[in-house]
């Protein structure tokens, strides 16, 4: 399973809300698997309007400069149970205002001890949503669309990539071709369409396969115009590649829900060609042959958990 490296793609990727094998701590029946595993001190409120140059993600805790602090600037409660739990969105169900980050977004600050491992401070954050919200959980089961990542005939079109000091006076901004630069320690950067319209998606990755795969669940979601939030594919990696590679990608999309046909269940992917306002773009399937030499095989439906909300608090009790 992945949950741990999807922990690590929701930290960067902040608009992709859902990607592959996410895994269900089996305590959340229970609610609280440790209730006296908690932060030193916490903070949680509504988030306010929306700023359209907000941070979003988590900030802080382990494996960070700031290990004894963590800060969560906006997120559903949707955002935090998945964080929490170690699951990806399209693994929670419940009210439709536990995915509304206009309406219903929070804030969190929180102190803990600076040798917290990511395990524990899970199951602080569980803790913590349990005694705020009220929140009643239990799980259920479903299916999920699976998929293999291989090479494609022709062999792989991809460039291992090495650490540079180059890196660190990359500029911010987009190149001439209209991706993103990575400056050091980033791993993924994306320039989308105005929202609701079909147009090139364009992305860098420096990264392993691996991690990759996490990111092509949703890039499926964004190529078939779904929302974010809509239950997405699971991929594995089964390309035989061990390297962490640099590569840019661009296809035809949108988050509007219902811009391109999704993928018939149980055949290959047949995906229409970008109209005009993509600019040519291709679909994501061919997109994937031609400019990585790689390819998606359709597999066997993934049984995954999932979180079923049968109660929560729109306002978090007081701090």
């Amino acid at each position: 399973m992945l949950g741990s490296a999807a922990s690590r793609l929701r930290g960067s990727f902040w608009f992709l809300k859902l990607a592959c094998l996410g895994v269900l701590v089996p305590a959340a029946l229970a609610q609280t698997a440790n209730p006296t595993v908690g932060f030193e001190a916490a903070s949680v409120k509504p988030a306010g309007p929306l700023l359209s140059a907000e941070l979003s993600g988590m900030h802080g805790g382990p494996g960070t400069d700031d290990p004894g602090r963590i800060t969560i600037p906006r997120a559903t409660l949707s955002d935090l149970l998945a964080r929490a739990y170690d699951v990806w969105i399209d693994q929670i169900s419940g009210p439709t205002w536990l995915n509304d980050p206009s309406s219903y977004a929070y804030r969190i600050e929180a102190t803990l001890p600076p040798d917290t491992t990511p395990e524990q401070l899970r199951l602080m954050l569980q803790n913590l949503l349990a005694e705020r919200f009220h929140i009643r959980l239990h799980h259920d089961t479903k299916v999920r669309p699976g998929y293999e990542l291989v090479v494609a005939n022709g062999g792989p079109k991809l460039k291992q990539w090495t650490p540079s000091t180059d890196a660190l006076g990359v500029r911010p901004g987009v190149d001439r071709n209209g991706f993103l630069r990575l400056p050091a320690g980033a791993t993924k950067g994306i320039a989308l369409p105005r929202r609701g319209v079909v147009g090139p998606i364009r992305l860098r990755h420096r990264e392993t396969m691996a991690m990759f795969c996490l990111s092509l669940g949703p890039l499926i979601n964004m190529a078939q115009g779904a929302p974010i939030g809509e239950s997405q594919a699971r991929v594995v990696d089964m390309t035989g590649l061990t390297g962490t590679y640099e590569f840019t990608l661009e296809f035809a999309g949108s988050l509007r829900s219902g811009s391109v046909p999704p993928v018939p269940a149980g055949s290959d992917p047949a995906i229409p060609s970008a109209s005009d306002p993509a600019e040519g773009a291709p679909d994501l399937f061919t997109a994937l042959e031609k400019q990585l030499g790689l390819k998606l095989l359709k597999v066997r439906d993934i049984p995954v958990d999932v979180l079923i909300v049968d109660k929560a608090d729109k306002v978090p009790t007081e701090n």
